[in-house]
């Protein structure tokens, strides 16, 4: 994580598949922005589903609010709206709230399982498998599987995907518990079981991004 911790700002397309309550969504796909420095800002635009839907989220206005802008018809129609990120109306529709987009919030609940397992020390089994070559990028393949609840509560198991020479990860799927596995084959498991699949694509860490990407007065963003 050290190295992304070094880059004040870049663009890359995000990808997320994501179970909320019970029900798997639609792949979307959105352009997003991310600042680091000197405060916390995202952008995105959606590229699939709502496509043109907008949010923008900067750290330095005092209302700590998150701008939504809806695509389409209804962009052009209805006023953009502000809400609070860690509001249920926010998160409705995300299993995690924008302040934790991009490559360093991935990073961060990775290593909250990572220390978890550590402090358990038993019940997971991590393997290293073949590489694999993921958005043109050569890539270090990890399993994590969990041999009960106990271990992990949420994850059966998770799938990574990291940067050999950034050591980032640009590909996380991660695999619920099932209450009832018998007689499945453990593809057919995995399918029923998916909760979170996201994928950065197209990294892009030279991007002149400037304090008007992350400005809700920008005259591209209508908002």
């Amino acid at each position: 994580g050290r190295f992304i911790d070094n880059i004040d700002h870049y663009r890359v397309i995000f990808e997320k598949r994501e179970r909320i309550k019970g029900d798997i969504g639609e792949l979307e796909t959105m352009e997003l922005k991310v600042r680091h420095a000197p405060n916390f800002s995202v952008y995105m635009k959606w590229k699939t589903g709502d496509a043109g839907r907008q949010l923008l989220y900067n750290d330095e206005y005092d209302d700590k609010q998150m701008v939504v802008k809806l695509g389409g018809l209804k962009g052009r129609i209805l006023p953009a709206l502000k809400l609070d990120p860690l509001g249920s109306e926010a998160q409705a529709g995300a299993r995690y709230p924008v302040t934790e987009v991009g490559i360093s919030g991935m990073i961060r609940q990775m290593i909250v399982h990572r220390e978890n397992d550590l402090n358990h020390g038993h019940g997971v089994d991590c393997s290293r498998l073949a590489n694999e070559v993921f958005d043109e990028r050569e890539c270090y393949c990890f399993r994590y599987e969990y041999s009960n609840q106990k271990f992990n509560t949420l994850y059966r198991k998770s799938i990574v995907l990291m940067d050999t020479r950034y050591h980032v990860p640009l590909r996380v799927v991660n695999y619920t518990w099932s209450g009832n596995a018998e007689g499945m084959t453990p593809q057919q498991l995995d399918e029923m079981t998916m909760i979170e699949d996201y994928a950065f694509r197209q990294l892009d860490m030279g991007a002149k991004l400037v304090a008007e990407d992350f400005s809700r007065d920008n005259p591209a963003y209508r908002m």
